[in-house]
């Protein structure tokens, strides 16, 4: 198994795929640890570090996991405004959660990703205690909790593809988080809010299909097209 250091992190951003689809075949431990101590070398708002993270292998809690979001996707396959062909690449890839959900019991490593207001507020007044021990938001904060966790989320998956496993970024889990939060024993006060699957990947991933670089990217101001280098070079780099 390749170590972090055996893999460039050109190679490591450009080889990293959604997964939906695991191997049921552990995580080493010892990489397990290291993927999750690089996702604490994040940057985060004002150094808060406010993420937390639940780390599940235990089989009986993926099942009930499982029951869960089967039920909650039961809906949304009837809500979809995509037609079926829309919503497979062109390999024929499911470009949804439900391949993810159908085979969540055999994904070796879920980890799931919640922001600790102890460590995230950051101004006076941003929540609120509700009744029930939960917070409400009572003032915007730019970014959203996600400011902080996203990049440890993506220090994650990528550290995970240095030692050659695939992984899931998805926020699915949002659909029936009251009960999964249950499941998981988390506080009511700490917010659940996206989770990565990791582990062997057992489908075919093809090349990605991205937007050119020049299509997304704008010079100085919206509107005026940001040209690459090799462009603007006649084709020269």
């Amino acid at each position: 198994m390749p170590g972090l250091s055996e893999m460039s992190l050109r190679d490591a951003i450009y080889g990293l795929r959604a997964t939906r689809i695991f191997h049921d075949k552990p995580v080493a431990p010892q990489v397990l640890d290291e993927v999750l101590e690089a996702s604490t070398m994040a940057c985060s708002s004002g150094n808060t570090q406010p993420w937390e993270f639940v780390v599940v292998r235990d089989p009986e809690t993926k099942r009930r996991i499982q029951i869960e979001m089967l039920d909650a996707f039961s809906t949304i396959d009837q809500e979809r405004a995509q037609s079926p062909e829309q919503l497979v690449d062109g390999a024929g890839r499911p470009v949804t959660g439900r391949a993810a959900v159908d085979h969540l019991d055999k994904v070796p490593v879920i980890v799931v990703v919640c922001w600790n207001p102890e460590r995230g507020i950051r101004m006076k007044g941003e929540y609120a205690e509700n009744p029930d021990g939960t917070l409400r938001e009572t003032r915007e904060i730019p970014g959203g909790r996600g400011v902080s966790l996203f990049q440890a989320c993506q220090n994650m998956m990528l550290a995970a593809r240095a030692h050659g496993l695939c992984s899931l970024f998805t926020t699915f889990f949002f659909l029936k988080r009251e009960r999964i939060k249950e499941i998981l024993g988390i506080p009511p006060q700490i917010f659940m809010e996206c989770a990565i699957f990791l582990g062997h990947g057992d489908e075919k991933l093809g090349k990605p299909k991205r937007l050119p670089v020049s299509q997304v990217s704008h010079a100085d101001r919206w509107g005026t097209p940001y040209r690459l280098h090799a462009e603007t070079a006649g084709g020269d780099a």
